[in-house]
């Protein structure tokens, strides 16, 4: 990825509350396995969120497939598509409804970014999607939390910035 990253992957952003409840929704719907998927909004509106799509989270299939390079399953683990990510990343610009934000839930665990986050959607310090992303933590079937991480230009790190539910 090369140029100026559009405004949404510096965070401070805005979801609509029906969208929250549709990703916190995906997300016990998933639970003990991690859900996954895109949240869009319009391109004119750089901070809002209005809009979610839940993906298939191919973890296990790719774990079945070679548990060596995959060891983790969709318990503790997601994985997008890449070729159906980087189609819906084109058409959703070109819409003028770009995704904005990956989100993805944790099992029993906290709303953190984990290093296996990190290691995904970093490289050499650049952001491998340009979007922010959403950790949703599920404990015993229930939602406890929700986060907005943002990619630390420069480095592999990601910090937290605010989710302002409208």
């Amino acid at each position: 990825m090369s140029g100026e990253l559009p405004v949404w992957t510096k965070g401070d952003l805005r979801i609509r509350a029906d969208v929250l409840e549709a990703i916190e929704a995906d997300a016990l719907r998933c639970y003990p396995e991690e859900a996954c998927g895109f949240v869009m909004g319009p391109a004119d509106d750089p901070a809002m969120l209005d809009e979610a799509k839940s993906e298939p989270n191919e973890a296990n299939k790719w774990h079945a497939r070679d548990p060596i390079t995959f060891p983790r399953t969709a318990k503790m683990y997601f994985k997008i598509n890449e070729l159906r990510a980087s189609r819906t990343f084109d058409a959703q610009t070109a819409q003028g409804r770009p995704v904005k934000v990956i989100y993805h839930s944790h099992c029993d665990a906290g709303a953190y970014f984990s290093a296996e986050d990190a290691y995904t959607f970093s490289v050499d310090g650049q952001l491998t999607w340009p979007c922010a992303f959403i950790v949703v933590s599920v404990v015993d079937g229930t939602v406890r939390e929700r986060r907005l991480w943002v990619h630390t230009p420069g480095t592999d790190a990601f910090h937290e910035t605010p989710l302002t539910v409208v």
